[in-house]
C-alpha cells in the first residue's frame, strides 16, 4: 500500500488499467486497513469505534484498549471473553470442535448433494438405456450415448 496514504482505512475496486476511470464491478470492493494508522486515528478521535476494535485486534494487552475498555462496554466484554476462553484449554477445545463439526456438516452437505446428482444422472442414463435396449439398439451405441459400460448394458438385458 502506498506510504502517502493518510487514512487509516482505504476502499479499493477492480479497474480498467487503461481507462482507469472505467471499474470493472461494484461487487468487488477491497477494504485495507492500515493498523499502525488506526492507532494515530485513536489519539485523533477516542470516539472512533473502527480505531478502537482495530487497537482490540492489534494487541488486547495495550494500555489504549484498557482506556478504551472503561467507556466500550462491547469491547470490555470481548477483550474479558477472549482472555477468558484462551486460558482455559477446556473452552479452546470446544471452540475447536465447533469449528470442526460446522466445517465437518459443510462437507457432508457438499459430499451429499454431489452424491445425489451423480446418483441421478446415472439413474436417468440407466432409463435411456433401458430404453434403448427396447427399441433393439446395439450394446455399444447404448454404452456409447449413455456413458454405461458394455457389461452393465448386457447385465440388465441378461435380467430381462
Amino acid at each position: 500500500m502506498s506510504k502517502n496514504i493518510d487514512n487509516m482505512e482505504t476502499k479499493w475496486k477492480l479497474i480498467e488499467t487503461k481507462n482507469r476511470a472505467k471499474i470493472l464491478t461494484d461487487l468487488i470492493e477491497i477494504n485495507i486497513i492500515n493498523l499502525k494508522k488506526a492507532l494515530k486515528e485513536y489519539k485523533k478521535d477516542k470516539t472512533n469505534q473502527k480505531a478502537q476494535w482495530m487497537l482490540v485486534l492489534d494487541n488486547p494487552d495495550s494500555r489504549e484498549v484498557k482506556e478504551i475498555m472503561k467507556e466500550n462496554k462491547d469491547i470490555k466484554e470481548c477483550v474479558i471473553t477472549v482472555k477468558e476462553m484462551s486460558e482455559d484449554e477446556k473452552m479452546q477445545r470446544l471452540a475447536f470442535l465447533r469449528q470442526k463439526a460446522i466445517m465437518d456438516e459443510k462437507a457432508i452437505r457438499r459430499a451429499g448433494y454431489k452424491d445425489g446428482v451423480e446418483q441421478g444422472i446415472k439413474q436417468g442414463a440407466m432409463e435411456i438405456a433401458k430404453k434403448l435396449i427396447k427399441e433393439g439398439k446395439d450394446v455399444k451405441y447404448i454404452s456409447d450415448l449413455t456413458g454405461i459400460d458394455e457389461e452393465e448394458i448386457n447385465e440388465i438385458i441378461i435380467k430381462k
